[in-house]
């Protein structure tokens, strides 16, 4: 984020790159650290060859300061030596600082260096472990990062390497990963193992029982599914994909069946349900049942409006409102009461219900000064 006020004194990012530079000159310490600030925000070459020269400086506090500018200067990717020598330094300003410019700017630099650091000073690495994003994705630095992973203590390190893990080596090590983030001690570690088994189909029945309580519930959530159609609609019949995530209720009056998906990756609304025109998108089993029994039962139908033979818009309508239906009730139930004409948009509409037994096309035609409904039926 580009600062506007460093140490109280407002950044003088409107000065030219010659009044900086000369910045860079001054003895005092504060003034060359506001010119390493604005200059690095001119897309200059003349800013970079200006800044350059001072990362050989005698004095490490300018070098440091160099080292957290300069890089946001695309030309500074030239500068890997530095970089290197700056997280393989003694000093962990260094180190640390040096860590961060790789992981903000994703500066590439050996995967070796760079891992052999991350090792050496694990324990004090905290936002500057994100510089792991930059390495290459290959088995030599998959089995690294294990070996990071297993050795990291504190929490926020373990997600953070578990989730570049993560990004990087699924599916080809889902298994492998599942199986090591199961048995990590920290719980959002397991809730990683959970996320990683919903994807893949691992077994998730031992974190039921597991001492944290938000595992637990993530487990019960992951482990729902639509084994519960093929008891619960005895009628008909009901084929249940071998995942248990997809489902069709055959309808035998039609060709308009039911169909239900369950996506397990999805945390707010994983059920989704459709019928003829009509879909939608539901948080629980329970939820499901209800809207699969009001299709069934043909309290609710499908409707959906049309422009001769282009599908406009659509959604629900219950028996109750379907009873009583008129030209009025559907402006309003649409939201053009008042605004724009329905009949002006869409000219005929269609409800399906499950049995086709109610089943009709509706043609918007004006009569006596008014607009009228004439019902074709299809049964």
């Amino acid at each position: 984020m580009k600062k506007e006020i460093l140490n109280g004194t407002r950044i003088p990012y409107e000065l030219s790159v010659e009044e900086l530079s000369k910045m860079l000159s001054s003895p005092i310490m504060k003034d060359f650290s506001l010119a390493c600030e604005a200059l690095s925000y001119k897309n200059d070459v003349t800013a970079y060859e200006a800044m350059k020269p001072f990362i050989n400086d005698k004095d490490k506090y300018r070098r440091l300061y160099i080292l957290k500018t300069i890089f946001h200067h695309p030309n500074a990717a030239e500068l890997v030596d530095f970089l290197e020598n700056a997280i393989s330094s003694d000093d962990f300003l260094f180190v640390e600082n040096g860590l961060i410019v790789i992981a903000e700017y994703k500066i590439k630099i050996s995967d070796s260096v760079l891992l052999s650091v991350v090792t050496k000073h694990l324990p004090k690495l905290y936002t500057a472990i994100r510089s792991l994003t930059t390495l290459e994705i290959c088995e030599e630095n998959y089995t690294k990062l294990v070996a990071l992973f297993t050795k990291a203590e504190q929490c926020s390190q373990k997600e953070f390497i578990g989730e570049v893990l993560a990004a990087n080596y699924l599916p080809s090590k889902s298994k492998e990963l599942f199986e090591l983030f199961s048995c990590d001690k920290f719980a959002k570690i397991r809730l990683l193992a959970i996320k990683v088994a919903k994807k893949y189909g691992y077994n998730l029945s031992a974190f039921l029982s597991d001492m944290d309580g938000h595992v637990r519930n993530l487990a019960m959530k992951s482990l729902k599914s639509l084994s519960f159609l093929g008891s619960y609609i005895p009628k008909y019949r009901v084929d249940i994909s071998d995942d248990l995530e997809s489902a069709i209720i055959y309808n035998p009056n039609s060709e308009d069946h039911l169909y239900i998906e369950y996506d397990k990756a999805d945390e707010f609304s994983p059920y989704m349900l459709s019928f003829s025109f009509q879909h939608v998108h539901l948080t629980d089993e329970e939820s499901a049942k209800e809207w699969i029994d009001s299709i069934l039962s043909e309290d609710v139908f499908s409707i959906e409006y049309f422009c001769g033979e282009d599908r406009r818009f659509g959604g629900q309508i219950s028996a109750q409102e379907l009873r009583n239906l008129s030209y009025d009730y559907l402006e309003q139930d649409t939201g053009y009461y008042g605004l724009t004409k329905l009949f002006q948009i869409v000219d005929h509409f269609k409800i399906r219900g499950w049995s086709r037994k109610n089943d009709f096309d509706g043609y918007f035609v004006e009569k006596d000064n008014t607009i009228q409904i004439d019902k074709i039926f299809k049964v």
